[in-house]
């Protein structure tokens, strides 16, 4: 392994952000190659944490020589966000991912992007680890734009039970995702489960999906368990279900949870009287995809997510 310097920052106020990559040499030139991007927001605590462990697991393979093909891990980017759990760039709440593919004369996190960048692109796969940006945890999925440079197949070899093949807007031509797959690179994102906790369930899902891509496109040699056969899912087959009151919020069923229609998903309680304001019922026949993660919500907001059974 090689510990690489990606970027170093000086600061007025602080020590440096340097930003490592964990380089790993494979054996075989003529294999795929793949870049990771771990956490490139403050809150993002489940893509820093597996990241971690898979540079850990990558040097006991390295030690046995089972990594056919060269490998790049960036486990963290946004440091300082980190630090003081923010999750956008503290100084202006810039999203380091939307300033891809970057600018070396730019604003600070163009030229953080751009560094980053140039470092990732040009491997075969890369795979960035995120967390919703919204108040809901999720059960971990492949999120994959419509950009007509996604690949389907590619998406399908990680076995995780849903890949949400999304619309693109307009705002992600600057997204990490769509960047590298202009540039050639067989790119997507994987969706963690969101928390301030560090939670070994979330983390080993996500770490043995990339375990599992990186040992079907023959890239590391490792005996991996086969996962999901994996559902396409579009907009269309995702029910929204929000909160009509504000209030104390208790779900009886979270992220997973196979449900059928009319069944209770949990409730709404009267924050300074405690009786049931609002009883959440299952539109359809589904899994919960998503959950509101806070003990209080407000109106409008959304509560569950359900991937409809077709």
């Amino acid at each position: 392994m090689k510990k690489i310097e990606v970027l170093r920052l000086s600061s007025m106020s602080r020590a440096p952000l340097v930003i490592h990559g964990y380089f790993f040499k494979g054996n075989n030139p003529k294999a795929p190659t793949l870049a990771i991007v771990g956490a490139m927001e403050g809150v993002s605590i489940i893509p820093l944490y597996t990241a971690a462990r898979l540079v850990d697991f990558l040097k006991q393979m390295e030690e046995s020589q089972k990594i056919y093909g060269d490998i790049l891990v960036i486990p963290s980017i946004n440091h300082y966000a980190l630090n003081i759990n923010e999750r956008f760039w503290p100084l202006d709440k810039t999203d380091i991912n939307m300033m891809f593919p970057g600018y070396s004369e730019g604003e600070t996190t163009q030229r953080i992007a751009h560094k980053v960048f140039e470092a990732i692109k040009g491997y075969t796969y890369g795979v960035s680890l995120e967390t919703r940006g919204d108040l809901s945890s999720c059960i971990p999925y492949v999120s994959l734009l419509q950009s007509t440079y996604e690949d389907l197949p590619t998406a399908k070899k990680f076995g995780l039970q849903v890949i949400y093949h999304k619309e693109m807007r307009s705002t992600e031509t600057v997204s990490l995702q769509y960047n590298w797959q202009l540039w050639g690179t067989k790119a997507c994102t994987i969706v963690c489960p969101s928390t301030e906790a560090i939670e070994d369930v979330g983390s080993n899902k996500v770490l043995e999906a990339l375990i599992r891509f990186a040992s079907k496109t023959k890239i590391l040699r490792y005996k991996m368990i086969n996962g999901y056969e994996s559902s396409i899912v579009l907009k269309k087959n995702v029910k929204i279900i929000k909160a009509p009151k504000s209030g104390i919020f208790i779900p009886s069923k979270k992220a997973g949870a196979l449900v059928v229609k009319d069944e209770v998903l949990g409730h709404i309680i009267n924050s300074l009287e405690g009786n049931v304001l609002y009883e959440f019922l299952s539109p359809a026949n589904g899994m919960i995809s998503c959950y509101h993660k806070q003990g209080l919500i407000f109106e409008k907001a959304v509560a569950f997510r359900i991937v409809k059974s077709t």
